[in-house]
């Protein structure tokens, strides 16, 4: 059987060594669902448009689940050639059906057992903690297994297309922010730009002398608010978020993990002129349409911590319209990976007599449900695939038509090809693993909108904006922090302000707190 051991070193991104990239690739060995979930939604939907990758490679994950698939396939194709070659050498009279069924169960068991260890043993070798640096020597340093289905022009796109520093994310469901986990805190504000007072004499005879009674008070002489754009005011939070909280700051108070970076969010609908079910080929050359006019922009404000097993991310919008700022803040979070993935970190660094002794016995307890395991699940449509002319044809659904002579199946078909969940979301556990965890999830988002609150009031003050009205609101905004907002992961519950909400549940979802 092929050991799946021969590895390419990669010009990785700076998360390929991320403890997260090691646990998702650990992860494709230890689930099968998960598996070929990582296999669909970057190998079979490649027409997709990849997520962004926050905190994690997708390449290797992509690569080991590719690796895994292998040795499961190279499995069964060693029995089904045992299986015929027993057949045949009992049909010749060579072997009597006591000796061929023998020859079965024996290779029932040795091709379960060799595939158990070459997968021990690249857990062991491979996935076990690096250094965290590529090329290091020892334990994950980023490097994968190689695959012909791996090919450089897929490679070149997922690493293209995960990339959220500034470029374009291409969504293909309700949320635009996909790959950022679960939202966990949103509001939204809208304030007038008024000019600053001008400090003007009032006519009063002294000092903090009340007016008299039934005087009309002047209305005060305002400065003229300095314009300014979008562009101008992003560019200005980004720069001073960087430096307040990493770049310019003592080091015991920097957030390492830190990164501050603008996207734009659109979505990637292609019509498909006289064509059903189209072939990669096909797709290449088309133009993937912005629907509805759904773009938009917001500045990414992302934290991570845990060795990018925690990822907190705030999305920041604004807009000017009418004389009126409007101010988008959106706060989600990527929870800790699966704890089962974990499990890589428990194996033994050598596989030795007696743990291979246990492997043995183990496969012969477990040779009959694994004979089976990999033919559940089989559909018909997936074994359609296997069909000379069925392959790389993309299936596009279709909307529910209600026209009364069905007329939608004369109608041009759309394919959407923007991104719908991340091979790390996929991955995210239903529960925090620590107690700190969820408490550094509510103090990152915090600090971050803190600053940002700060931060635009100075960009207000150096416009000669009056900052009354976003006093107020700042404090509203501070004050209700709670009420609108979801800590709670599974079973960990946080209560904020008396407030108790759900992580990853409807409530973050739906309350929206315009202060």
């Amino acid at each position: 059987m092929s050991t799946d051991t021969d590895t390419v070193t990669v010009t990785a991104p700076p998360n390929a060594a991320s403890d997260a990239t090691r646990l998702l690739c650990a992860g494709t060995y230890f689930d099968p669902v998960y598996r070929a979930a990582v296999l669909r939604e970057l190998l079979t939907h490649r027409y997709r448009v990849v997520a962004p990758s926050y905190g994690y490679d997708a390449v290797p994950v992509l690569a080991h689940a590719l690796a895994a698939r292998r040795l499961q396939r190279v499995r069964l194709a060693v029995l089904a050639a045992g299986a015929v070659l027993t057949y045949l050498l009992m049909a010749i009279g060579f072997l009597n059906g006591f000796t061929a069924v023998l020859v079965l169960l024996w290779l029932l068991w040795a091709t379960a057992y060799f595939r158990r260890l070459v997968t021990l043993q690249l857990l062991v070798s491979r996935l076990r903690p690096g250094t965290g640096t590529p090329g290091a020597t020892s334990g994950f340093d980023g490097a994968y297994p190689e695959h012909p289905q791996l090919t450089p022009d897929l490679v070149s796109k997922i690493k293209r297309e995960q990339a959220s520093d500034g470029t374009l994310v291409r969504y293909g469901g309700y949320k635009p922010f996909v790959g950022a986990g679960e939202q966990v805190r949103r509001w939204a504000n809208a304030e007038l730009l008024i000019g600053a007072p001008l400090p003007v004499f009032d006519g009063r005879h002294g000092p903090g002398a009340p007016a008299a009674p039934g005087a009309n008070v002047p209305e005060p002489k305002r400065k003229e608010v300095i314009p300014f754009t979008v562009e101008e005011m992003t560019g200005y939070v980004a720069d001073r978020m960087a430096a307040r909280l990493r770049d310019q700051t003592r080091p015991e108070e920097r957030i390492d993990g830190l990164a501050v970076e603008e996207s734009t969010f659109t979505t990637a609908v292609t019509t498909l002129r006289g064509v059903t079910e189209p072939t990669l080929d096909q797709l290449d050359g088309r133009d993937r349409e912005d629907a509805y006019d759904a773009g938009r922009s917001y500045l990414c404000i992302r934290v991570g911590s845990w060795e990018q097993e925690l990822v907190t991310t705030a999305f920041v919008g604004f807009d000017l319209k009418g004389n009126t700022l409007h101010t988008e803040f959106y706060s989600y979070v990527l929870g800790p990976i699966k704890k089962s993935f974990r499990l890589v970190d428990r194996l033994p660094a050598a596989l030795d007599g007696g743990l291979l002794l246990k492997l043995a016995w183990h496969t012969l307890r477990g040779s009959s449900g694994s004979a089976v395991r990999p033919l559940r699940g089989k559909s018909g449509s997936q074994l359609s695939e296997l069909l000379p002319w069925r392959k790389n044809r993309i299936e596009v659904p279709q909307p529910a038509d209600s026209s009364e002579f069905g007329l939608g199946r004369y109608a041009d078909a759309m394919l959407n090809r923007g991104a719908v969940t991340s091979v790390r979301e996929m991955a995210t556990s239903a529960t925090f693993h620590h107690f700190f965890q969820e408490t550094d999830t509510i103090k990152y988002t915090q600090i971050v909108e803190r600053q940002l609150l700060q931060i635009v009031r100075d960009f207000l003050y150096e416009h000669n904006v009056d900052l009354t009205e976003h006093e107020a609101r700042q404090m509203n905004i501070l004050n209700n922090y709670g009420h609108n907002n979801s800590f709670v992961n599974g079973n960990n519950n946080t209560t904020n302000s008396g407030t108790q909400n759900q992580f990853g549940g409807s409530a973050g979802a739906k309350g929206t707190g315009s202060a």
